[in-house]
Order: C-alpha cells, then structure tokens, then sequence
C-alpha cells in the first residue's frame, strides 16, 4: 500500500505554560510509523516548527490569523492539489474553518480534533465553520465524554465522532524537580499545585473557596502556575482562601511539569468545558496524584479513589474535604501517585494515539 499523504494544519503562539509536545509527539509518530508521509501547515511562529523539522517532517507556513480567510483557503485548497493529499488533519478552529471549506469539491478526507465539551449549538452559524461544518468526515474528540457531548449537536452519522487519547512519552518527564529555594515554603508542608490558563472556568475561586474552610492549623503550601502574582484579580481570590502567606502565584513557567513534581498532589477543580489535561498527566508522570472535578474528561483522566479523587464542580466544601482526606493520609496519597504514573504509561502513552489514529486514516480511505 502507497504511503497515505497527510497534511496536517495546527496554529500555536509562542507562548505555552505547558510545551506542545502531545500533539508533536502524534505528528511525528505518523511519520515514523513509515506509513504516512507527513506535511505540516503552521503559523511562522509555532513552537511545533523546530520539533517537526528536526525529525525531518516538511513545514510550510500561512498566517491563519482569520477564522476565514480567502489567501489560506486558497493556500490550504492549492496544497491538496499540488501534494495529491488524502487525508487533511485540522487540529484547532482556525484550521477547521478555513482547511475544511478549503476541502470542498474535492475527494480528499477531512478530520477534525476535539478537545473540549461545550460551545457547539445546531442554531448557532458559527458552528457550521466548526464542529458541525458539512465537510467533516471524522472529528476525533480527545476523552470519550466530549465525543459524548458532540454527537448530541451532529447531523447524520453520529459515529464521525471517535475518541483518540492523546499520548504521552515518559522520557519527557525525566527533568528534576523545578528549583523553589526562593519562595518562601514552609517546612515539612503538604504541597499543592494548579497548573492552568487562569479563565474563570478553571475554577481558580472554588480552589480558593475550598481553602477557606480547611483547618486553620493545617501545614500547607499552594503553587499556582500560570497566575499572574501581578493581578489584582488572582489577588483579590487568594485573599479568599483566608491563608494569602501559603498561596504562591508563580505566573508563567516553562517548567511547570517540573514545577508541578514538586508537590504532593495536583488540584484541577474546573467548573465546565475541560477536555484531556495535560496538566495533570504531566503530573501523574512524576507520580503525583491529582485531585479534579467531574467535568468533561476529567473522570476518564483520573481513576476515583484509585489513582487520585474526582469531586463534583463548583463545591469547594467536597474539594475541601478531598484535600483534606489525602492530607491526613499520605500514604494513600503516595498510592495513587504511584498507580496515576502506571496508568499514565498504559493508557496514555503516544503509541496508542498514533496507532488509533492510523486506523481512523485507513478506515476512511477504505470507505
């Protein structure tokens, strides 16, 4: 069988708490499986170039700063024709609306990624640029409760949305853990960490909240990657959690993995919409358990009270009492982090999303 002839679109800023390595990793397994012959469309300023390049992938590069644009379809549309494609991968809006509108009239297939729960609606028109725009042939949704929650807005075939976990390599969490020296921790503390892009949802305020009704004589430590020590906002909410010399806001970090590796556990009390956290699987590769809310993939990523604990959203009383639980018990703290790190390797590991996805491919090819 011919090589499958893959272009894959994708659009990242510079900027990144976490590095983009699970979507890397996929690309360049398809290009290592001697199967795919792999061309990647990127901004000129993705940090995805430098990796691809390296593993000898071809990089070409549009803008794709506009949900349409005439220049990238036409870009996108002259690429499929030229590179005789068969399988087109858009793996953000940008690349959704405008690759998939660049498909049409042509025989190629066209795959959508995922990766949250939430801001699709039959009567909204936007839409029809994205999840529910005719051209998709497959939308690969990254936990099974977003595939889920997308198959209740799709027209026709219900089945075009599948679930691929993205994967993990464990060489990538190998670093020591992230220096603190200059932070002002206190000894022998529980240590907690929230990796995040603060939005509201993100349930920074509940995290806080939950704080504020824990024992006041308990020894902990909070590190919040990825809040601006500088806003009066993440101010005004740590000074909720009644113990503001605990808390420590440690804005961006390249490091946040190894940030994350050195606490004793990982809280992610997201209030909707969460998809797959990254996050928390970089955590649980270190061997540090988490504590998550029950929303959208959250309960897939985290097995209750095997490798950590799911509560439900917006109650900072039943993310309390988690908290607690695990304070009070570090063995069994110690347990989960170590069956989250075997699951981890499992489940999540970057074979299985290329060879899943590999499947998806020829599936579709077949039809």
């Amino acid at each position: 069988m011919e090589k499958i002839k893959l272009l894959a679109v994708t659009h990242h800023s510079k900027k990144n708490i976490n590095p983009i390595r699970p979507e890397a990793a996929q690309i360049i397994g398809l290009h290592h499986s001697g199967k795919v012959d792999v061309t990647v469309l990127c901004n000129p300023g993705s940090t995805l170039i430098p990796h691809l390049e390296k593993e000898g992938i071809t990089v070409l590069t549009d803008p794709l700063g506009k949900k349409l644009s005439i220049s990238t379809i036409s870009h996108i549309r002259k690429l499929l024709k030229e590179r005789d494609i068969d399988i087109l991968h858009l793996f953000n809006n940008i690349a959704c609306s405008n690759g998939a509108t660049a498909a049409i009239g042509t025989n190629v297939k066209v795959i959508a990624y995922r990766g949250q729960t939430g801001n699709v609606s039959r009567l909204d028109p936007s839409s029809y640029l994205g999840m529910l725009h005719p051209r998709l042939n497959k939308i690969i949704c990254v936990a099974k409760a977003i595939e889920k929650d997308l198959q209740q807005y799709l027209w026709g075939d219900k089945a075009r949305a599948t679930t691929v976990y993205k994967g993990h390599d464990q060489s990538w969490y190998q670093n020591e853990p992230a220096k603190l020296d200059s932070l002002p921790l206190h000894d022998d503390s529980f240590r907690l960490s929230m990796v995040a892009n603060l939005r509201p949802r993100k349930g920074l305020s509940v995290f806080m909240e939950a704080l504020s009704v824990l024992p006041q004589h308990i020894n902990i430590d909070v590190l919040l990657v990825g809040a601006d020590p500088d806003s009066a906002k993440v101010s005004e909410m740590i000074s909720m959690s009644m113990m503001p010399d605990r808390v420590h806001a440690l804005g961006y970090r390249e490091d946040a993995p190894e940030v994350a590796a050195t606490t004793d556990l990982m809280i992610l009390p997201t209030t909707k919409r969460e998809g797959l956290c990254r996050a928390v699987l970089e955590a649980n590769s270190y061997g540090v358990p988490a504590i998550v809310s029950d929303t959208g993939g959250n309960s897939e990523l985290v097995k209750h009270s095997v490798t950590g604990l799911v509560v439900p959203p917006s109650d900072p009383q039943a993310l309390a009492d988690a908290i607690l639980q695990l304070y009070n018990d570090r063995d069994k703290c110690s347990e989960f982090g170590r069956k989250a790190r075997e699951r981890a390797i499992t489940k999540f590991n970057v074979e299985q999303g290329v060879n899943e996805t590999l499947r998806i491919y020829k599936a579709l090819l077949i039809d």
